[in-house]
């Protein structure tokens, strides 16, 4: 089981909020346990699909322009709900 916390923040885009909506979506259907708030998204699963998860987030953002990604990732902090 692995946890990562993850801001992204589209730089110069206005349609940033339909880029990270397009993301959570698309994540849903991978079997991870997706936690969004306010400011970030704590994504719970196995390692390699959390891994492949933050990657195709970056990829997504990064094909409409510029982007900025913060993640935390931890095997024990908040793994457990």
């Amino acid at each position: 089981m692995l946890a990562c916390q993850v801001a992204l923040y589209p730089l110069g885009v206005k349609e940033y909020p339909e880029i990270i909506k397009d993301v959570l979506a698309s994540w849903s259907t991978q079997g991870l346990e997706v936690e969004t708030n306010s400011m970030s998204t704590i994504l719970r699963g196995e390692e390699e699909e959390v891994w492949r998860a933050v990657k195709a987030l970056f990829k997504a953002a990064a094909c409409r322009g510029e982007v900025v990604l913060v993640a935390t990732f931890s095997n024990r902090c908040g793994c457990k709900i």
